[in-house]
């Protein structure tokens, strides 16, 4: 999966858990979701960061729209470490994957 499809799916799991999404649309990330504990993580995460939100919007209706932002930006550049860490940490695998495999380290040989 490429990055822009990777930004896309973070963009359909934060619009359906702030329950932006209907009919099909819905089912399909919810099935999207069910299918990677990593999607119900941040499915989660968004859940907590909307609530927090809603909730500083009642305690504070005059929250600088600030706050918003830097919560939101906040929010997409955690899920960006985290998938450049998995990416990273992919890459790294395959390298000592074809490292062990040049040098004859892999058992069986």
């Amino acid at each position: 999966m490429n990055p822009e499809e990777r930004w896309e799916q973070l963009e359909r799991i934060g619009a359906y858990a702030a329950g932006e999404l209907g009919g099909e649309e819905a089912r399909e990330v919810e099935r999207l979701v069910l299918e990677s504990e990593d999607h119900q993580q941040l499915a989660q995460f968004y859940a907590r960061m909307i609530t927090l939100l809603s909730v500083m919007g009642e305690e504070s209706p005059e929250a600088p729209e600030a706050v918003v932002s830097y919560a939101i930006r906040r929010a997409y550049i955690s899920a960006f470490l985290q998938q450049t860490e998995d990416l990273l940490l992919g890459v790294g695998r395959s390298y000592l994957g074809a490292l062990t495999y040049y040098l004859g380290l892999r058992a069986g040989q």
